[in-house]
């Protein structure tokens, strides 16, 4: 995996700013990204789901847990850059 993605970053460094749309554009119909997609979903559901594994809950919880801390984050930061400058009651 780590030489297909150095292989990506090599030919996007090699590009000029005009062509790198056409360029994602076309990677991203080479990727498949709705085959790959769909395959991912029925392997998920094969081995968690009709398994009656409580992983899919962990996925889940998991997921929501990273959305709403790195939603939250830049607030939480803002306030904390505040109080250290006593700007924050």
């Amino acid at each position: 995996r780590s030489s297909m993605s150095s292989s990506f970053f090599s030919r996007v460094g090699a590009l000029k700013l005009k062509e790198f749309p056409e360029f994602v554009r076309k990677t991203a119909t080479e990727y498949d990204y709705r085959g790959r997609a769909a395959t991912f979903a029925s392997e998920y559901k094969t081995k968690y789901i009709d398994t009656g594994s409580v992983t899919p809950l962990w996925h889940f919880m998991t997921g929501v847990f990273g959305v709403a801390y790195i939603t939250v984050w830049p607030t939480e930061y803002r306030h904390m850059m505040a109080e250290r400058r006593g700007g924050h009651h």
